[in-house]
């Protein structure tokens, strides 16, 4: 696993030793980003945002994040050989500065900035069990209503799950689906306010 693009490209990242985390394929991550340089205007890069990574794991797609001109990247994570890896490979490109590593249950969590700065790209990749529930009760709907609440401008959010997995066009009050990419056996999915 690598740094795609950026200041850190080609920079190997650690895995977790664990098989309870699943890291986003280069080729999806790709995508993600060549679809988010577009959004933003700044085609292989990001402006200086605030972003979280959520579910984090190794932390590869909020350090790609970081490394294509993000500002700062908050990173939500639990498991302890997933929160090893991702503490060893902030320090490995020494991104102490930009990042925060917040630990605890993410879907509660994960709905604030630190230190009252907002959120404004969300990178969301639970569990494939909680993702596959893509109905208004299940815990991804249920996170964008708090997101949505936590009184902050709502962020742009993207969610990868499993393909052949729907989200209704507006799966909760305030929330529409921008955009929906399927790439192999993965999905993205963008949420907007």
């Amino acid at each position: 696993m690598r740094i795609i693009a950026g200041n850190w490209r080609s920079r190997r990242l650690l895995r977790p030793d664990t098989t309870d985390t699943r890291p986003l394929p280069d080729r999806v991550r790709e995508s993600l980003f060549n679809i988010l340089g577009e959004r933003y205007g700044s085609p292989g890069g990001l402006p200086a945002l605030h972003v979280a990574d959520v579910f984090a794991g190794s932390g590869s797609i909020g350090l790609e994040a970081l490394s294509r001109g993000a500002g700062h990247c908050c990173f939500f994570e639990r498991g302890r050989d997933a929160l090893t890896a991702l503490r060893r490979n902030i320090d490995a490109l020494q991104a102490e500065s930009n990042t925060t590593v917040i630990t605890g249950d993410a879907w509660q969590r994960a709905t604030m900035g630190v230190e009252g700065q907002p959120l404004e790209l969300v990178f969301l990749d639970p569990p494939y069990r909680d993702s596959n529930d893509s109905s208004k009760t299940g815990a991804v709907a249920q996170y964008l209503v708090r997101l949505g609440e936590n009184g902050h401008p709502v962020p742009l959010v993207v969610l990868h799950h499993e393909a052949g997995v729907t989200y209704e066009t507006e799966v909760c009050p305030g929330w529409t689906i921008e955009d929906t990419r399927t790439i192999g056996t993965n999905a993205l999915t963008f949420f907007a306010p």
